[in-house]
């Protein structure tokens, strides 16, 4: 690799994410999901992956697409240290360091460099968003089951408090029913 000199003109390979909206690939934008219990039925469940964090669905995601670019700057510094291996570090406009890796003679190599680390970065991101997606899909299932639990336990508290108010109207003496109570109410019966 060819050691560059102060003064000297040289591209940067350089990356950068930028950010995107994108639609929700579980709802596709439709703010719900659909979960079809092990009994056949169907449960609309509003969708967690892309209201993660937020109030509720949003109907899309922000994605970080990694952008390659080469960068052409002057060499205002050098340092090279040498041991098993040459090091060297560039310096630039700024007092910006620069590995001798990133750093090359003409734009189409550093552009190449770019793409190469950009490849690399993306397929990273993707491993680790497809191990989100396996979990997130994972979740809903959870989350059907545990609304329609708490449904049903709603509507047991519901069965047992009318219960109990039709107990409380038969415990009331029928010789006071219609009649002023002691403080000038009266008894409803209906």
């Amino acid at each position: 690799m060819k050691i560059f000199n102060v003064g000297e003109k040289v591209w940067i390979a350089s990356h950068g994410r930028q950010e995107f909206h994108d639609p929700c690939p579980v709802c596709f934008g439709k703010l719900f999901v659909t979960v079809i219990l092990g009994n056949g039925e169907l449960v609309e469940t509003p969708c967690s992956y892309c209201g993660l964090g937020f109030d509720g669905p949003r109907g899309w995601t922000t994605e970080y697409r990694i952008e390659a670019s080469a960068r052409q700057i002057t060499i205002t510094g050098r340092e090279i240290r040498e041991d098993e291996v040459t090091e060297v570090t560039y310096y630039g406009p700024g007092g910006y360091c620069y590995s001798k890796n990133i750093v090359f003679e003409t734009e189409a190599e550093a552009l190449a460099e770019s793409n190469r680390l950009c490849e690399k970065e993306t397929r990273e991101h993707m491993t680790r968003s497809a191990w989100i997606k396996k979990d997130k899909i994972k979740s809903f299932a959870w989350n059907a089951g545990y609304h329609l639990r708490e449904a049903k336990s709603i509507r047991e508290q519901i069965a047992y408090h009318e219960r109990m108010a039709i107990l409380c109207k038969e415990r009331i003496p029928k010789k006071q029913k219609g009649e002023p109570h002691e403080r000038g109410e009266t008894y409803n019966t209906k």
